[in-house]
């Protein structure tokens, strides 16, 4: 984002948000619900359970200080940081073409400060919630997202309109709460890009600046179920420096239901991004995109240790670009691929997760613009078809959990194998350790 836009929409914000009075030792939902981290999060921050996945539906607005320590104003909003660190390594990595990379991560890359975000919101009225994010990225640069969700309670749930404005959380950031990636904080493993479809499609990812109404509800049709759907228009960025945000609006819309069979809680979800336009190559740029898939979450225990498996299959995700400047950044390049991922976890103690997942993906571009790839390329461009195709990517990993001085802390330790399709692609493998650290 541009310096000036930057500052611009940091100032409205925080003009919607204010500032609380007094910074809280404890993460800031920690300190506006009085309860502990694991209350809300299954295994480790950040996958919600479902008392989690209830506290977003109600945007923010269940308050500990508010309902019972009598408040006399109804905020409650408190700041929170987040640090990660990161140490990164592969081994054969193709580039775009099938050809190992020389340097990039091979010799191994340790980021103390792979990335920092501050966030502050919580409870701004009774039926409003909030949250702002200043982040920086090792990668990205600096960036602002933010979210603000009118909540009204029902009987045995919620419904409401979330409106927000993320850089790098994706299309489904305003109001998404299962841990199978399509909100890209939520997914089982750190190596998101080979593990989780819905990352390694692009789907739960990249900038957004949406408005989308849903309706969540307990006991839909039976004692112990779930309902939740969700429909809305977003646009792929935070200014106009790519893309018009007015006219390139895309409808989307998820639904989820939840249904107790035994000691499990089994989810079964679908979604859907569809709309936009092609223009001619004189015109302003353009997008149109048809997106779809299902997924499916199942939380329970085996012998006391809670488990979770997550199941997403894309069957279509195409992106286009037209119009003046397509191709010309890697977020107006087209996209058309598909992919499979399963992800499951186990509790073998309170502090240790283990983790293991599979990933299939299908890069279906055919690469056809010239100096970028396809059959009418030139140069190398005849290289890049099913460059990125993967029979499968299979990862191992560990979540260690622990506290220093009341602040939870993560470690992840993990590991991918990669099988290319293409047989003169070599084999690779990919290893990765991230500190997680919320103050």
């Amino acid at each position: 984002m541009k310096k000036n836009s930057y500052y611009i929409a940091a100032a409205g914000v925080f003009a919607v948000f204010g500032l609380t009075e007094s910074a809280e030792a404890l993460p800031m939902f920690t300190a506006q619900t009085g309860m502990e981290c694991a209350g809300c999060h299954t295994q480790h921050m950040p996958r919600l359970n479902k008392v989690g996945r209830k506290f977003a539906a109600s945007g923010m607005t269940m308050s500990r200080q508010v309902s019972e320590m009598k408040k006399t104003s109804d905020m409650d909003i408190h700041p929170s940081l987040l640090i990660k660190s990161k140490y990164t390594k592969t081994w054969d990595k193709p580039d775009g073409h099938g050809f190992i990379k020389e340097g990039d991560t091979n010799d191994g890359e340790l980021s103390p400060v792979r990335m920092t975000t501050f966030y502050t919101g919580g409870q701004l009225t009774s039926n409003i919630g909030g949250i702002l994010n200043l982040g920086w990225r090792k990668e990205e640069g600096r960036s602002i997202s933010g979210k603000v969700v009118y909540a009204q309670e029902l009987e045995e749930g919620y419904w409401g309109a979330a409106f927000y404005s993320t850089a790098t959380l994706g299309p489904f950031s305003g109001m998404e709460f299962y841990n199978t990636g399509l909100y890209k904080p939520l997914r089982t493993f750190d190596n998101k890009v080979y593990s989780n479809a819905n990352q390694s499609t692009k789907i739960g990812t990249k900038a957004a600046t949406g408005i989308q109404a849903y309706y969540d509800r307990d006991n839909f049709l039976t004692d112990g179920d779930h309902f939740f759907i969700t429909a809305g228009i977003y646009t792929p960025g935070q200014d106009n420096r790519d893309l018009k945000m007015s006219d390139n609006i895309l409808p989307f819309a998820r639904v989820a239901y939840e249904y107790p069979i035994g000691d499990y809680n089994v989810m079964i979800g679908a979604f859907i991004i569809s709309g936009g336009e092609t223009v001619s190559p004189t015109e302003p740029l353009s997008i149109k995109r048809e997106t779809f898939g299902i997924d499916m979450q199942v939380e329970g225990e085996i012998a006391e240790r809670e488990v979770v498996l997550t199941i997403t299959n894309i069957f279509k995700n195409k992106v286009e670009f037209t119009g003046i400047g397509m191709q010309l950044t890697d977020d107006t390049e087209d996209i058309e691929n598909d992919a499979f991922s399963a992800e499951g976890s186990i509790s073998v103690t309170p502090s240790i997760v283990a983790k293991v997942g599979y990933m299939y993906f299908n890069d279906r571009f055919d690469y056809r613009y010239n100096g970028i790839g396809g059959g009418t390329g030139e140069g190398t461009g005849d290289l890049k078809p099913d460059v990125k195709d993967l029979d499968y990517a299979i990862n191992i990993g560990i979540d260690y959990g622990f506290t220093i001085t009341n602040t939870p802390m993560k470690i992840a330790v993990e590991y991918a194998w990669m099988n290319p399709r293409l047989d003169r692609v070599e084999e690779y493998q990919s290893f990765m350790v991230t500190i997680t650290l919320p103050l």
